[in-house]
Order: C-alpha cells, then structure tokens, then sequence
C-alpha cells in the first residue's frame, strides 16, 4: 500500500511536459546515438571536444492559384539531421577557414544533411542515418582540421585573435508535439479562397503573372549537443503572397508583390481585403506600365518604411553579422566602427528575435533559442547613432567574445550569425508630412528639379567580400518624383538603388513616426530563413540611381485567352 501512494505521488508530480520528453522517441535517439558517437570517437586520435545533432522536422502546406485555377497544391513532410563535429581546439578548429562542416554537394551545388524516417517506430533506420551522416561530417572535419593547421602556418597571422568557438551554458528547453498538424489548416478552404483572390486578375489580359499562394508550415527543431543541451521547439507560420507582373511596350518586366504573415492561418486577412488589394495591385501596374522610364539620378529621396525596411536589412544588417567579421575574405564593414557615428545621433537599431509582435503584427523572425541551442537575446546594435554591437554566435570575433542567439541555418547548412527581427526607431520623428517639406527644402537646397520617393521596394543584393566592389543594389518597385514647383507626383519605372553603405547611411537626415513591417525570407550562406525587417520612412540627402536593365522580349504575339 505504502508503495502504491509513493507511485502515484509521482505521477501526481510528474509535470506533462516532463512525459511528454520522455515519451519523445526521436529526441531520446538522438540523446543516445551522440553519447554513442562521442564515446567511440573519443577513442580515435583525432577525438572530438564538441559534438551536437540538429534534426528539423517540416511539415510544408503550399497552394498556389494561378489566375483563377488552382496550379500546385502540395503537402510534404520531412524529417533532415545535421551534425556538428569540431576536432582541434578552441584556438584551431576544423571551422577556423571554413563556415561549413561538410564538403558542399556538387549536385546540388550547396551542404546537405541526411533524411531521417519520419515514423519513430523505425528506430535502426534512424540510427543508420545517424550514423552514416555523423560518420562523413568527421572525415570531413578530419581534412579540414588539417587544412587548417596547414593555412595557419603558411599564411600571415590572422588579425582576429578571438578562438574558433566559444563556451555556453548548456540549455535544457522543450516543448512537446504539436497534434493534428494535417488538421490546422483547411486545404479546400483556401484552395477556394485563393483562386477567388486569383480571378480578379483575370480582368486585366496584360498581366503575364496573377498568382495568390499560401505557404503553411509547421517546423519543429531538435538539439543535443556534448556539452549537455537539449533544446526542442516549434514554429508554426503561415504566410500568403499575392503576385502580379504585366510588361511594358519596351520590354521592361514590371512585378508588384503583395503579403500577409500571421502563427495562425485563422487570423490572416479575410477573402474580401485579398480581393480588394488584387485590384489594386492591378491599378498600380496598369499606371506603371504608361509610366515614362526614369534617368539616372543623384539627389535626395524619401524612403518609406517598407523600402527602408529592405533597404536597412540588405545594406546594413548583413555587415552587422558578427561572424562575417571573422573571415578574412569579407570586407567588414563596421567590425572596427564600435562607439562612432553610424547614423544620425537620434536613430537606433535593434535586433530582437524574441519580439512575437510589433504594432499589433506577428512577426516572421520570432524564435526562442537559435539553432545553436543558444537562448535568443535582443542586442542593441545601434545606440544614439553609434555602433554598439553585433549579432553573435558562438564564432566570437576580438571584443565581443559571447554569443547572444544569432545563430540560425535552414536545411542542411551549418548555422552563421543571421538576422532576425531588425528594427529601426527614432528618438525624433517627423510626420510625413514634415519629411515630404523636409524633401522640397533639401531639393531646391541643392538645385534639383526634383526628388524621389520609393514607395515600394523589393529584395535586393550586396557585396560584403574584399575581392569584390563593397556596394549594394536594391530594386524599387513603385517610385515618384516628387518636384520642387508643387507639380503633382510623377510616377516613374526602371530604377535601380544603388550605391556603397557608409556613403548612404551618412546621408540620412531624418526617419518618421510611421513604422512598417516587412515579412520575408533571407536566403544567405547558411540557407534560406525567416525575418523581419521593421522602419520608419526615411529621408535621405543624396542617393544614387541607375536605370534597370531592359529586357529585350517583345510583347506576347498571340493575345491572353478570353481577350479575343
């Protein structure tokens, strides 16, 4: 009797989260394959000093319509592993020169990780594909480790000190299951509600793209690393992406992009707004399509918050990434900036991947601990204009020897300092009102007939390397001139942002009281992953512009059906 009450006092105590942990086959696999691993390489001569498995779980709903018609509707799910293994030392490792810890797939021309079966019950399966992929990251990290020591004596002393890698404290997280994942979203539903989103482009025979696609995903992460981490998350997003694209009579492609981001399929935007912002969409490209071709300019502009929030992720928030900084081969930019004047004295920059919301949006870079098991921190990387920090991993550069949570990767990649949630705010915002007089006074003030206003943007590009030219360029989507005489606004296409970071960034003047939120994807050296960017409009007193190359196609021959 006396033992029947103790069992179920623990059961009583027994938390479910705890159960649930112990129930997780693949996690409690993964905990004894790496002790596994790690005892047997121990005994090579070559021995590990730190090991971890990372294993992602993606569950992926994607529908696409086209013009009406449902064009690709998908539901996949895969499981992939990636493991660590570093050989050497803290102060020479196998990662020291190479950010990857397995040789690149000439098929797929990028590294990848091993699949795992999807059906826990099939346990040797799982520890094969264990076994295999751990097996091939050591010979890997064998060669590597001697190529470093190799580079190291050959070469001239690195000017980062800093070690390869730095220490943490082991993290214990877990988050059970998610149920009924196949469940939480009504495929039919929104197969029907896209194509309705989809038929009103339909009214315009011009357009060449009119597509609505959904991407749902459920995506949960394991880690278990040597030193005593086990950290296991989920993310759960849904995202819709409205896209239209027509042609000019000179060939000039012409997109606009439109989207809504929510953790909750449920609370995106109802049928009628998707419905109502197509015809827009259809508007604005229609005015674009007759809009004359802009020259090349050098002149003052306003941003507004969706363009700067591109234009700060491209062109800042790239160099800010603190392991960039550790290579050689990259131009870093800002690594012996900190304390100086980066912006102007009432801006400031902060990364946050623990921010869920902001204004009352969800937020596509939220994540709890980065994919080094490292508990996500914000950092304040700009502070009253002046360089503060940058976004960390456990690859420490000289003068910032810790992590803060920045380590993040997709696939089968390795993880490197990313972006999460990069907000931009002032401590002096303009109205936008404020900003466009500010715009006309800074135009006369330099003789222009005009200025510009960027409207919309979309992705763009940048080099950080040495060997290459330290510039960027960004593509405006919707662009106006705005004239000193009060002339209305003149919309204009074929224009190219270009430019070098210090010279843009020492140009801005002013930023609004009007921030924006901009979801996307950043694809980059450890792959593909989820961000934010967050800013106000800004006002610029000199950018540079150049004309978009043209596409030499000429207009369709053969008329859009149903225009006949």
């Amino acid at each position: 009797m006396k033992r029947s009450k103790f069992l179920l006092f623990l059961l009583l105590f027994c938390s479910p989260v705890a159960m649930a942990q112990e129930q997780d086959k693949l996690l409690q696999l993964l905990k004894s394959e790496l002790t596994y691993s790690m005892n047997e390489l121990k005994k090579q001569a070559q021995a590990p000093y730190y090991m971890n498995l990372r294993a992602m779980d993606d569950y992926t709903v994607n529908v696409t319509s086209n013009f009406g018609a449902i064009a690709s509707s998908r539901e996949n799910r895969m499981r992939t592993l990636v493991p660590q293994v570093r050989l050497g030392s803290l102060e020479l490792d196998n990662f020291k020169y190479n950010s990857q810890g397995v040789a690149q797939d000439p098929r797929r021309g990028n590294a990848s990780g091993v699949f795992l079966p999807l059906d826990d019950e099939t346990a040797e399966g799982i520890r094969e594909a264990i076994w295999r992929e751990t097996l091939k990251r050591y010979k890997f990290a064998q060669q590597q480790l001697e190529a470093s020591k190799t580079k190291a004596t050959v070469s001239v002393e690195d000017e980062d000190k800093a070690p390869c890698f730095s220490g943490v404290i082991a993290e214990k997280y877990y988050e059970a299951p998610l149920n009924g994942i196949d469940k939480m979203v009504d495929v039919a539903a929104w197969e029907k509600r896209l194509n309705e989103v989809s038929a009103v482009f339909k009214a315009c025979p011009e357009l060449q793209q009119g597509m609505a696609n959904l991407t749902f995903q459920v995506y949960r992460t394991y880690l278990v690393s040597s030193e005593g981490a086990e950290v296991v998350q989920n993310r759960v997003s849904a995202r819709v992406m409205l896209s239209a694209s027509l042609k000019a009579a000179d060939g000039m492609v012409l997109p606009l992009n439109m989207d809504y981001f929510a953790y909750n399929p449920d609370e995106l935007p109802g049928i009628d707004r998707m419905v109502a912002d197509a015809k827009e969409m259809i508007r604005r490209l229609l005015a674009l399509r007759d809009a004359p071709v802009a020259d090349p300019f050098t002149g003052p502009a306003i941003l507004s918050g969706s363009a700067s929030g591109v234009f700060f992720h491209e062109i800042f928030g790239h160099r800010i990434e603190g392991q960039r900084m550790k290579s050689e081969n990259d131009g870093q930019t800002f690594k012996k900036m900190v304390g100086q004047l980066v912006l102007p004295a009432d801006m400031h920059v902060y990364d946050d991947p623990t921010l869920r919301k902001y204004a009352g949006e969800d937020l596509n870079g939220f994540y709890k601990y980065d994919d080094q098991g490292v508990k996500a921190e914000r950092v304040d990387v700009v502070v009253n204009g002046k360089l503060n920090d940058f976004l960390m991993t456990r690859t420490p550069i000289d003068g910032h020897p810790r992590t803060n949570g920045h380590a993040r990767a997709s696939d089968g990649f390795d993880p490197v300092s990313r972006q999460s949630n990069l907000v931009i705010e002032t401590s002096n915002p303009k109205t936008p009102e404020e900003l466009r007089q500010l715009l006309i006074e800074e135009v006369k003030k330099q003789g222009k007939e005009y200025g510009y206003f960027f409207k919309e943007v979309t992705s763009g590009f940048t080099f950080t390397g040495k060997g290459a030219t330290n510039s960027f360029n960004v593509t405006p989507l919707e662009v106006y001139k705005v004239f000193a005489d009060g002339r209305p606004d003149q919309l204009v296409r074929g224009v190219d942002l270009i430019g070098t970071p210090l010279s843009m960034f020492s140009n801005i003047i002013y930023a609004g009281n009007d921030a924006r939120v901009f979801t996307g994807m950043c694809g980059a050296e450890s792959g593909s992953i989820p961000v934010t960017a967050i800013s106000p409009t800004i006002l610029v007193n000199k950018v540079e512009t150049q004309r978009k190359a043209k596409s030499q196609d000429i207009l369709p021959i053969l008329p859009a059906p149903g225009t006949k």
